[in-house]
């Protein structure tokens, strides 16, 4: 048994010491931590560097380092993203508008760029690293290069005014700002204006062996010599070597709300939060590694970077980023016009007004030609597997259009910057189970959901469980009503792994946005007939008249339902 350990060890320094490159030795520090498969021994500071094995292919290394963040899984440590694209080599995971990146070409970027970023803020440090990126691999690659240092990642919409940026820069206290070419003329002056080193990534990172990045306009940190080792100081730390422990307990992402009153607040989601996000989407939606989405949404937000960029990329599905939303391109992604095996797309996920726009879009290419609309409709339905409406409500008119062109009732979901997604409507329609315009169904796997009437003191827990009830697998289902019957209004609150830890630097708002460890979200919503139908924000869309509550939102749905009224 202990030379089983000993052998499993040196395996793993050997490996860890392989990415020092070879011919070359590094020291290991805690930062360079080797796991032993067995009782979780962890074996650290050994006393001499370990030689490189010239040898050892690059294929075998990954596939040997890939069986490592395996073992992390199976002990439930988090595994983010960046890691587990390791277990998908040279599958395809990003297209966008210059080309179709695989897995390994993502990892070996961020594994360039995180050496820059760590030489700037430090390894596992947990500073905060401000990107403004277009909507394509860059994107990717400069948030995992933030999370495979040790960092966390504040991502900034280049639509925003300049003023806006400065407030997320500084209430952020970020380090480092990174930007790719076509945003220095954004990124610089706010650099230079808020005293922040400026870190240029090009898209030609991407290409084996290239750089690709210029910190600044006068030094470059990357060592071409040494560019598989961290400079910490003076001392050379091999990379990639933040185990599932840091990533169980560290922060990620900083996602900054709209705000109703005050300033926007930045809200600090961990990797166990975006963990069990990923977890309870995957088991809702049934997202595989051979799923591809397409993706036209900022990325600023929730919808667009966790469930619609990060989610499908952790399982090794492939997503096709359009640099902006245009429904034109869209319709001929979804249509396969012209399209390679590499570019098609079986999921898409969008906002009301994206659905409003290719409705528009079909009635002026298609509406007039009978056979072209059923062409359409078959394909839809044939091809792409699942279509997501989210961040707004959704028209009734829209969703009843929308199953008239492509026979998809569009699955709509409940979620919030704090909450990620919480509630979702069945992947699976039958006779137990449908999505019911203008509800969004119920707790997603994990998720507790409650719903309280304060005049009456009545309450309702939802509870979300994998393959049970809602979300079991088998076909029709029983799923229980927990009311039988009846229906309640009221405050709707929130609670599980997937709710955020805190406002950034704002104890006192963080503490009073929870009762009872149940996150308020502030809206209210009606539970009935086996779903949950979202009424509004309690403070500004229910209003009290002849002694009873109407929803503004029920309200603009009728309006939007008349053939004169239009977005």
């Amino acid at each position: 048994m202990k030379m089983t350990k000993l052998l499993r060890a040196k395996r793993c320094l050997e490996v860890l010491a392989a990415f020092g490159g070879a011919g070359r030795t590094a020291p290991i520090t805690q930062y360079a931590r080797a796991l032993s498969t067995q009782a979780g021994k962890i074996i650290q500071n050994p006393p001499q560097s370990i030689p490189v094995d010239p040898e050892l292919v690059h294929a075998d290394l990954h596939r040997r380092l890939a069986g490592f963040f395996e073992e992390e899984v199976q002990k439930n440590l988090v595994v983010p993203p960046f890691k587990r694209a390791l277990l998908h080599g040279q599958k395809s995971a990003v297209r966008d508008q210059t080309g179709d990146y695989s897995f390994i070409q993502l990892y070996e970027a961020v594994k360039r760029l995180a050496i820059q970023i760590s030489n700037c803020c430090g390894s596992a440090s947990q500073s905060r690293v401000a990107f403004i990126c277009p909507n394509d691999a860059t994107y990717v690659i400069s948030q995992w290069a933030c999370w495979f240092s040790g960092q966390i990642a504040v991502p900034l919409n280049p639509k925003y005014p300049q003023n806006v940026l400065e407030y997320y820069i500084k209430d952020s206290d970020a380090s480092l700002l990174i930007a790719t070419p076509e945003f220095q003329s954004i990124a610089q002056p706010l650099a230079t204006k808020l005293d922040k080193k400026l870190l240029l990534v090009h898209h030609d990172l991407l290409q084996a062996g290239s750089n690709g990045t210029q910190l600044d306009e006068e030094s470059s940190y990357l060592d071409p010599k040494r560019e598989n080792l961290l400079q910490l100081n003076d001392t050379l730390v091999v990379e990639g070597c933040l185990n599932g422990e840091f990533y169980r307990d560290a922060n990620a992402l900083i996602l900054y709300t709209s705000g109703t009153t005050g300033n926007p607040k930045g809200v600090v989601l961990s990797y166990a939060n975006l963990d069990a996000q990923f977890n309870a989407l995957a088991q809702a939606w049934k997202v595989t590694n051979v799923d591809s989405v397409l993706h036209a949404l900022p990325l600023n937000h929730v919808h667009g970077t966790i469930n619609a960029l990060n989610l499908p990329l952790s399982l090794g599905a492939k997503c096709v980023m359009l640099p902006k939303f245009d429904s034109s391109m869209v319709w001929s992604y979804l249509l396969n016009v012209n399209m390679t095996t590499k570019e098609r797309v079986n999921m898409f996920m969008g906002v009301p007004t994206m659905y409003s726009l290719l409705i528009k879009e079909y009635d002026n290419v298609f509406g007039k030609n009978a056979r072209m609309c059923d062409y359409v409709k078959t394909h839809c339905k044939n091809k792409i597997r699942l279509m997501i409406s989210g961040s707004a409500p959704l028209p009734g008119t829209v969703f009843k259009r929308w199953h008239e062109i492509s026979g998809h009732n569009l699955l709509e979901r409940y979620g919030m910057t704090e909450i990620g997604m919480a509630i979702s409507n069945p992947l699976i329609q039958d006779g137990t189970r449908s999505r019911k315009q203008g509800c969004v169904g119920m707790p997603l796997p994990g998720v507790d959901a409650k719903i309280v009437d304060k005049e009456s003191n009545k309450e309702l827990i939802l509870q979300g469980a994998a393959n049970e009830g809602y979300w079991n697998e088998a076909p029709d289902a029983c799923v229980p009503d927990p009311t039988n019957g009846q229906s309640l209004t009221g405050h709707l609150y929130i609670r599980g792994r997937s709710v955020f830890r805190e406002y950034w630097q704002k104890p006192e708002e963080t503490k009073s946005e929870f009762e009872e460890g149940w996150f308020k979200t502030g809206d209210a919503a009606e539970y009935s007939n086996g779903t949950v139908k979202l009424l509004g924000r309690t403070s500004v869309d229910i209003i009290k008249c002849g002694g009873f509550k109407l929803s503004a939102l029920e309200i603009e749905t009728v309006l939007h339902e008349h053939p004169d009224t239009t977005d």
